[in-house]
């Protein structure tokens, strides 16, 4: 009979799958269909992970836990009590604080306080970048705070850390034969509210498109909702709704630059995705962003629109053979540095010890 891990998130998601399926190649992995996003669950849920950690925390060998928030503190408590290891992954909003554009969970003093105390009782923290246990940040203006990440906001926090990045497999984002159509770029980011247009820039993308109208840009992830409430689009700006991967690698396949302004990143997915499908990166210098794109790409210092219409100009003026180069780049960066292959050994390297 093989060993027993629990996995628990907030909600369904692809990084969350990819790593519950390697690590059930080893073990037996137990997850609640729990979903912390409706407000209204809370109290529901909260009992049906209590019933759901009494059930199943017996005889486990460890539970991991990605994001901090409601659903972290009772896996935090109950290994604190049972001596069973809990990691909990910080991966993104549940590090930061950006109260001007109504983001970040630690602007809320109550998931703050959830957050806070889940980081003190788990056994060890898992960031999927440094930057969320504390970077300088100045990239949005004015910046709500000079510095972003959970020992900046919780100092007296001692948890033992060790960085583990999200990992990719290059076998799957590959483009055998691919056609880039000239000055295209892709930006792919869930958007279901104006709050999220512009913590993933794309205020700022709709602004380029109108700049450059010989570029063309694919928005994935949009709502039908919010594209009415942003009114007419410029005509060289495509929507897509989000789709199945065989079909997303083809649109990224098809693209010469991949597109990231986010205001905050905890490791961009979709960044790493299309890399390696040879999608030139173009990407804000917030988080791991600019570690991602090293020298494959372009970086963003400024959310300023007329250094973002500058900076541009200069990006479209790169030869085709440099763009060639950049795409190759790109891909053999990744799949250097971002294997999944990586993030599943740490794993299992932690669990064996």
């Amino acid at each position: 009979m093989r060993k027993k891990i629990l996995y628990i998130y907030p909600e369904d998601s692809t990084f969350i799958r990819k790593d519950i399926t390697f690590i059930s190649r080893r073990f037996e992995v137990r997850s609640p269909a729990h979903n912390w996003k409706k407000k209204a669950a809370t109290p529901f849920n909260f009992i049906s992970q209590f019933i759901f950690l009494s059930s199943h925390l017996r005889g486990s060998v460890a539970v991991f836990v990605m994001f901090g928030g409601y659903w972290s503190l009772l896996p935090a408590l109950a290994g604190k009590v049972t001596g069973i290891p809990v990691y909990i992954i910080p991966g993104g909003t549940d590090c930061v604080s950006f109260p001007s554009l109504n983001y970040g969970s630690l602007r809320k003093p109550l998931m703050r306080a959830f957050i806070r105390w889940s980081f003190r009782l788990c056994t060890e923290l898992l960031p999927v970048h440094g930057s969320l246990v504390e970077g300088r940040y100045s990239y949005h203006e004015p910046a709500d705070y000079p510095t972003q990440g959970y020992k900046y906001f919780f100092p007296c926090i001692t948890t033992p850390y060790r960085v583990i990045n999200n990992g990719f497999d290059p076998d799957f984002f590959v483009c055998e034969q691919y056609r880039k159509r000239a000055d295209s770029f892709i930006v792919v980011a869930p958007v279901t509210s104006m709050t999220r247009v512009k913590v993933k820039g794309i205020d700022r993308v709709l602004f380029l498109a109108e700049q450059f109208s010989h570029c063309s840009f694919t928005l994935v992830g949009l709502s039908d909702t919010v594209a009415r409430e942003l009114g007419p689009l410029p005509e060289n700006v495509a929507l897509h709704p989000f789709m199945p991967q065989e079909r997303f690698v083809a649109l990224l396949c098809a693209s010469q630059f991949v597109l990231q302004l986010s205001v905050s990143e905890g490791f961009p997915n979709a960044l790493c995705e299309a890399m390696l499908c040879r999608c030139i990166p173009v990407g804000s210098s917030v988080g791991p962003v600019p570690e991602i794109i090293g020298e494959t790409g372009f970086v963003m210092k400024s959310s300023e629109r007329e250094y973002l219409r500058e900076r541009f100009c200069e990006i479209t003026l790169t030869s085709d053979s440099a763009r060639n180069e950049l795409g190759k780049r790109a891909r053999e960066r990744i799949a250097e540095k971002y294997h999944i292959s990586l993030r599943e050994k740490a794993f299992f390297d932690l669990i064996g010890r």
